[in-house]
């Protein structure tokens, strides 16, 4: 399975890296916005939020 992380202090920064992924790769990537976060679970990790984008929606549950 192919994941992508992205980290930030806040869940404002981490948010902006993935959508700037998402903006750079959308043609490859084949999905709209809604979809592409709808593939990415966001968790915490001490004071830094990450987020995880599943690109093959397997680990959705």
């Amino acid at each position: 399975m192919t994941t992508r992380e992205f980290s930030g202090l806040s869940p404002r920064v981490a948010k902006r890296r993935a959508l700037q992924y998402w903006y750079n790769n959308r043609d490859s990537l084949g999905l709209s916005l809604s979809e592409f976060f709808g593939r990415c679970r966001v968790r915490s990790a001490g004071r830094a939020t990450h987020i995880t984008f599943y690109a093959e929606g397997a680990h959705l549950g």
